[in-house]
């Protein structure tokens, strides 16, 4: 059985974020950072300004997006 790739646009579509989009700006828990993808557990991977890497984040606990 094959895991399932969640994208980008199925995080927008399954949690109505229609604005989301891949190098959008936001803040976590006041947190710079960068979006850069989807990922399985229906949250977005983030590179925040102080990482090389990204980590998982979930798109609506105390976050702001900026465009």
């Amino acid at each position: 059985m094959t895991k399932e790739v969640i994208s980008l646009q199925n995080v927008k579509e399954k949690r109505s974020m229609a604005f989301l989009k891949r190098g959008m700006r936001e803040e976590v828990n006041g947190r710079m950072g960068i979006v850069t993808s989807g990922n399985d557990s229906l949250n977005i991977n983030v590179r925040y300004d102080s990482n090389n890497f990204s980590k998982n984040c979930h798109p609506q606990w105390e976050t702001r997006y900026f465009d």
